[in-house]
């Protein structure tokens, strides 16, 4: 079993999509920030994909909502996790602060980095993310890093229940 969680428009073929949001009708609708994911089976899961996903979840919660998806992955299982690199915006706003994102410049783009698109209730990003950061987080709740690299301003992780 593959999960898609927080998927939005990102239907993935193979997967289970889940999404706050009834974007399609495929779509199993789940507010995973209230539930994780406790309607899954212990070890069931082969590969969960976090793509733009964590950082919408309070950091109040980040680290619970890891350690349940620590529980529904199979041993070797993996877990695939892409969000905002706190420290390449801030790079990125240091050396131009008129960087310019699509349509939007200044404060705006740097808003629009940080705290998400915010054009429906629950795209706001509520928790931010180094790549050191992240690594330790996975490791204490129990993952062992397969990969960790900065790609633009996004952090990409690849990590396995060990």
């Amino acid at each position: 079993m593959k999960l898609n969680l927080g998927c939005g428009n990102d239907i993935r073929s193979g997967y289970i999509n889940i999404d706050v949001r009834k974007t399609r009708a495929e779509v199993l609708q789940v507010d995973l920030e209230k539930e994780f994911l406790r309607f899954i089976p212990d070890n069931s899961v082969d590969e969960l994909l976090l793509k733009d996903f964590l950082e919408h979840l309070s950091w109040r919660v980040v680290e619970n909502f890891l350690k349940d998806c620590f529980r529904v992955l199979k041993k070797g299982g993996k877990i695939i996790i892409q969000v905002p690199d706190i420290e390449a915006i801030v790079q990125q706003v240091v050396q131009n602060p008129n960087y310019k994102f699509g349509d939007l410049e200044g404060f705006k783009a740097i808003s629009y980095w940080i705290y998400g698109a915010q054009d429906y209730p629950e795209n706001t990003h509520k928790a931010g993310f180094t790549r050191l950061t992240l690594k330790k987080l996975l490791e204490q709740v129990g993952f062992g890093i397969v990969k960790l690299e900065t790609i633009g301003t996004n952090i990409l992780c690849e990590a396995t229940k060990i």
